[in-house]
């Protein structure tokens, strides 16, 4: 079943681009996140572990209410990456999950990101932030290799079974063959759960292949850059939405 938000199937065909904000202050977040919608992006996900006011939750409750009417018609995901995968945040795993509830209860964000191998008590969190009306995408990032096709199946598996509503795997390829281990698990997966949407990526240059063939193997959304990127290997939104037509229309 594909998820529907604001009017928009997440289905893979093709997948939807998610542009990253990486801006630092409260105005600028603001103000790029307005620009991205007045472009009309498919979708949009606030990097708050860039946010220089992170600490403060009565801040990101006020930046939050500020972007309800701008991204009242435009998909909108808030992920708070760890420094242990690959973000900014350096806080306890308790204050990130503090925050994600805070966010969850602003009623703003369609999606929240949760680092599932990270963060403690990981299935409570899930089930509060799903109660408070989020989607949960539930994430595991490896910025240093892609181990075994059955550890990355194993932890697909894990995640899914935590009753998440879509599931994220991101791991650094250091040979082609990586990514090809990659694109295999996630076509296995995405078609023993066709309930359960996935994303996945096979970052650096070398998996570049696997932002634009997700179609072909199962991963409902890829992300490219309006200006700064967030993951080594994103690929500028133009261009990245160019490629996905061609590659829906000839595939």
């Amino acid at each position: 079943m594909p998820i529907i938000v604001k009017g928009k199937y997440i289905n893979g065909a093709p997948p939807i681009v998610c542009v990253p904000v990486t801006e630092v202050s409260f105005a600028g977040i603001i103000k790029e996140i307005s620009s991205l919608v007045d472009k009309k992006v498919s979708m949009i996900e606030w990097r708050a572990d860039y946010f220089e006011e992170l600490s403060d939750e009565e801040r990101v409750k006020s930046l939050l209410e500020n972007l309800c009417d701008i991204t009242k018609d435009t998909p909108f995901l808030v992920t708070i990456r760890s420094k242990k995968e690959g973000g900014l945040c350096e806080f306890s795993k308790e204050k990130i999950a503090s925050l994600l509830e805070t966010v969850s209860k602003a009623h703003v964000a369609d999606f929240i990101d949760v680092e599932y191998f990270y963060l403690d008590h990981v299935r409570e969190l899930i089930s509060r932030l799903q109660q408070n009306g989020a989607l949960v995408i539930a994430s595991h990032h490896d910025f240093d290799e892609t181990k075994r096709a059955d550890y990355l199946e194993e932890q697909l598996q894990v995640m899914k079974d935590a009753d998440v509503d879509m599931v994220k795997l991101a791991v650094y390829p250091n040979s082609f063959s990586d990514v090809l281990t990659l694109l295999e698990v996630s076509k296995t997966f995405s078609e023993a759960n066709p309930s359960v949407p996935l994303i996945s990526i096979s970052m650096g240059d070398l998996g570049f292949l696997s932002r634009i063939a997700g179609e072909a193997f199962g991963s409902v959304i890829t992300f490219g850059t309006e200006d700064a990127v967030s993951a080594p290997g994103q690929i500028p939104r133009d261009d990245l939405e160019e490629m996905l037509s061609l590659f829906h229309k000839y595939s």
